[in-house]
């Protein structure tokens, strides 16, 4: 049974822990994550509730930072690119290993949790969440699941545990990665077509089954089978 869940966790070497501690009111969020390739260093992030100036002091005194440069975006001085030293200690590259990829990744702060992040996963199986859970108490994060409402079913439109065939999943993941589905889109239809290498309708074809087929599975649950595949989940991480 694949699924979809939200997570929060947070670890003092963690992404950013100096600026999130430094300025308790920025809000950063992740740009194209690109969870699917492990050996990725380079992100994207976008910094609100704060001037250039006090992301920038901020990030010049992170211990967890190794480079960073503002991007030169027309209209938009909050994009920034950097890279982390390799004692940082991230849980994308967990979720990889697991067949899973970051969906989203959201900064977030509580009285009783330290700066850290909310980040939406999805895994082909629910076995993929229990390990990287493992792998996160093993190394000092704080960890909390928050939902797990989303979960696929094991049967749509008549396929297995995954609603998607292998070349509406690659079509996807590929298009996610390429920045298809970012704001601004980052590619077209036909550079997809030629990574790809098959037409452009035949690009958009898959993308728009693959997309139908992963909101039906998603979202298209009774309430009565949401909460029992929950507490099932929640039972398996914690075994």
């Amino acid at each position: 049974m694949a699924l979809i869940t939200e997570v929060r966790f947070a670890h003092e070497d963690g992404a950013l822990a100096g600026t999130l501690a430094a300025v308790p009111d920025l809000s950063a969020s992740i740009v194209g994550e690109r969870s699917t390739a492990p050996e990725q260093n380079v992100y994207f992030l976008r910094f609100v509730s704060a001037t250039p100036m006090e992301v920038r002091s901020a990030l010049e005194d992170d211990h967890t930072v190794s480079e960073f440069a503002p991007v030169e975006v027309v209209d938009d001085d909050r994009l920034w690119k950097l890279e982390f030293v390799p004692e940082t200690k991230l849980l994308s590259p967990y979720v990889t290993a697991e067949g899973g990829f970051v969906l989203d990744a959201q900064s977030t702060a509580t009285a009783q949790f330290q700066p850290g992040w909310r980040e939406r996963w999805f895994f082909p199986d629910q076995d993929g969440i229990h390990e990287v859970w493992k792998r996160a108490r093993d190394e000092g994060f704080e960890f909390e699941v928050l939902e797990l409402s989303r979960q696929l079913r094991s049967a749509v439109a008549g396929v297995g545990t995954d609603p998607l065939t292998e070349q509406q999943r690659v079509a996807l993941v590929t298009a996610y990665e390429e920045g298809y589905f970012g704001e601004p889109r980052e590619t077209s239809l036909e550079e997809l077509a030629e990574t790809l290498e098959i037409s452009p309708s035949a690009v958009n074809g898959r993308l728009r089954r693959g997309l139908k087929a992963l909101i039906e599975a998603a979202l298209v649950l009774d309430d009565g089978e949401v909460l029992l595949q929950r507490q099932n989940v929640e039972a398996q991480i914690r075994r």
